[in-house]
């Protein structure tokens, strides 16, 4: 996968007709963000999980803006539901950060609804579709294909699941039945450490809430 975890589950939860948030995830999705950072950063070795506990291991920076803001405010001992919590407050608009990198990498791009030259709102168009075609036919391969999952594709599947979007990638019902048995079963794979399976299982429960 090309994007980072929050990356990948924002473009999914977004309205490629409408060029706005799906309603679905407007409830979940900056907590699924900041879980999705926090994941991510556990699998480049910049954090640590441990028994739902958060360790800082590396404060050098990924690169992505993102995922350093959210680096720079975790704590070494804290709780990684609370840390959540605090962090999706904190970082309340951090959608607006993403549509700004998503922006910056011509992935979308801004576009005004007009009334005569009077700018009523703006939407976000999908300029490059090939980075999101990229993950929807990943997950599809996984659930249809039975394809080995990345711990990447492990963590954004069970993501997308807690966020309620999962029919936004499987729209026909049948198909959607299927998704859904594998992105409950996925938090179990052997493709991720012990670690990043717990708090997988931690996540599914706090946003079963």
């Amino acid at each position: 996968m090309k994007l980072s975890i929050a990356e990948g589950l924002y473009l999914i939860a977004m309205d490629d007709e409408e060029g706005r948030l799906l309603a679905a995830a407007e409830k979940t999705i900056v907590p699924g963000v900041i879980s999705a950072c926090i994941l991510e950063l556990h699998l480049l070795k910049k954090v640590q999980l441990i028994n739902g506990k958060i360790s800082v291991l590396d404060t050098v920076g990924t690169g992505n803006g993102i995922l350093d803001n959210v680096l720079k405010k975790i704590k070494s001992g804290s709780d990684f539901i609370e840390t959540v919590d605090n962090l999706a407050h904190h970082f309340k608009d951090i959608q607006h950060d993403l549509n700004e990198l998503l922006v910056q990498r011509g992935i979308l791009k801004k576009e005004a609804t007009k009334l005569m030259w009077i700018p009523l709102s703006e939407r976000l168009d999908n300029a490059n579709y090939g980075f999101e075609q990229e993950i929807r036919n990943g997950l599809k391969v996984i659930v249809f294909k039975d394809a080995k999952p990345t711990p990447a594709f492990i963590v954004l599947m069970s993501l997308i699941y807690d966020c309620n979007i999962l029919d936004e990638v499987f729209r026909d019902k049948d198909e959607l039945v299927d998704a859904v048995k594998k992105a409950k079963d996925i938090i179990n794979s052997p493709e991720i450490d012990p670690q990043i399976s717990a708090s997988l299982k931690q996540l599914k429960a706090h946003f079963g809430k």
